[in-house]
This record gives structure tokens, sequence and C-alpha cells, in this order.
């Protein structure tokens, strides 16, 4: 009976060491599971870090790309620009756009016609012609022969007057209604003048 109570304790004795043995081995396990874990965050986390900042600095390349390539197409739109409006001075090339058609039937005078294509271009008309004769940087200026015609390109011009002007309508017709302006004036010089304004959706002019 003493023996086997004895050989009782020596297992129980036995078991109890295995036990605390494998509760040990759990826990090193445990706690080296939660340090790579740890470790697997951390480096994720830096990976994270690391993929932001490369896409915070593509960002920063694609704005600074595009805005190189908006600074171009304005750049582009400008000469664009300045060609058109060299093409339009020139004459050298048909035209149409937008404008005013201002008719006068009165023996204007050549200084009355000079003020009149004045007042257009300070609108910022972008081109003029007076009875089909346009108006380009190859003109040399107005003539009066001895009847008093007046002279332009070759051409003479007589009334009724046909300015054609392309450009912003509504500022062409503010300068043509101006309290005191040219129209005011040309209506004192000449009572009976007839005039007619008619805003066009398209004016033509043709190579010069």
């Amino acid at each position: 009976m003493e023996a086997k109570k004895i050989y009782i304790a020596l297992v129980a004795v036995i078991l109890g060491i295995l036990i605390v043995a494998q509760i040990r081995s759990f826990a090193g396990v445990n706690n080296l599971f939660i340090r790579d874990t740890r470790s697997n965050i951390f480096q994720e986390i830096m990976i994270l870090k690391d993929k932001n900042e490369d896409l915070r600095n593509e960002i920063n390349t694609l704005d600074m790309t595009l805005q190189q390539l908006k600074d171009q197409n304005s750049a582009l739109d400008a000469i664009d620009e300045e060609i058109e409006k060299y093409k339009k001075i020139t004459g050298n090339f048909s035209i149409f756009g937008p404008g005013v058609r201002l008719t006068i039937d009165a023996e204007l005078a050549t200084p009355w016609v000079i003020d009149l294509v004045n007042e257009f271009l300070s609108t910022g008309a972008q081109s003029v012609s007076i009875n089909g004769v346009r108006l380009t940087n190859k003109s040399v200026g107005f003539d009066t022969l001895p009847q008093g015609q007046i002279l332009l390109n070759g051409a003479i011009l007589s009334p009724p007057f046909v300015f054609d002007v392309i450009g912003e309508s509504s500022l062409i017709v503010d300068v043509l209604e101006l309290p005191g302006g040219i129209m005011d004036r040309l209506e004192v010089a000449f009572p009976d003048m007839e005039v007619d304004v008619a805003i066009k959706e398209i004016i033509q002019m043709d190579e010069a």
C-alpha cells in the first residue's frame, strides 16, 4: 500500500513538472509571436510610410509636369493669338467674325473718315474696311483727290460710306453712341446725313 502511494505521488510530481514546462513553453511561444507580430507591423508601417512618400513625390512631379504643360500651352496660345492678329493686319488672308456695319450717307471729308477709323481701332477692333477696301499694314493712308473724293489703297471712296468693323460689337456701338462723341459731331457737321448701325454676327473680309 505504501509503495502504491509513493508511486502515485511520484507520477503526480512528474505530471506537475511536465505541465509547468508546457505552460512555460506556451508562454515563450506566445511572447515570440507577439514580438514577431509587433515587428511585422512595424515593418509594414515603415513600408507604408515609404510608399506614401513615394506617392507624394510622384504627385509633386506630376504637378510640376502639369504646370509646365499649362505654361507651354499658354505660350502656344499667346503665339497663336499673335499670329492671328498678324494675319488680320497684313490682309494676306480672308478673315471673318462678329462686328458692326456702319453706313453713312454724307459727303465725308478725309479727316472725318480717319477719325472714325481711329475710334473703331480704339475699341480693339481686329479689322476695318471701307466700301469693301480693307485697311492693312500695307495701307499708305488716305489721299484726297481734287474733287474731294477719298483715295484708299488705289480705290476711290464715295458715299454712301460703309464701314465694316470686326470686333466686340458692344464696344463699337458704345463708341458710336457716346454723348458728344464722333457721331454727335458728325450730326452737327452734316445735319442731313443718313446713318444706319447694324450689329452683324458674321462680317467677312476678303484677302486684300
